[in-house]
């Protein structure tokens, strides 16, 4: 274990550390991408000014079969909402 790492973490959250060779503690982490599919081959994008508004994913190019469609909502500038279909 690390000198100075918090040594009262349970046994599954200790889990969720890794020593690395210098010794500092790392946070191990996943990637469980949902929102863009595994396969595709084109991507195309639509604005509404300079916001993105949509990103759609095709297999076969942009006259192939589309395979997933983002749809991004705002709030002023920020994006607030991610929509998958």
């Amino acid at each position: 274990m690390a000198p100075g790492m918090i040594k009262s973490l349970t046994d599954r959250e200790y889990q969720k550390f890794k020593e690395l060779t210098d010794n500092s503690p790392a946070v191990k982490t996943f990637s469980m991408n949902t929102l863009i599919p595994k396969e595709f081959d084109s991507i195309v994008l639509t604005y509404s000014g300079s916001n993105v508004t949509s990103i759609k994913y095709y297999v076969g190019g942009t006259s192939g079969t589309l395979v997933a469609t983002l749809t991004l909502g705002y709030t002023g500038s920020n994006v607030t909402s991610i929509v998958r279909t």
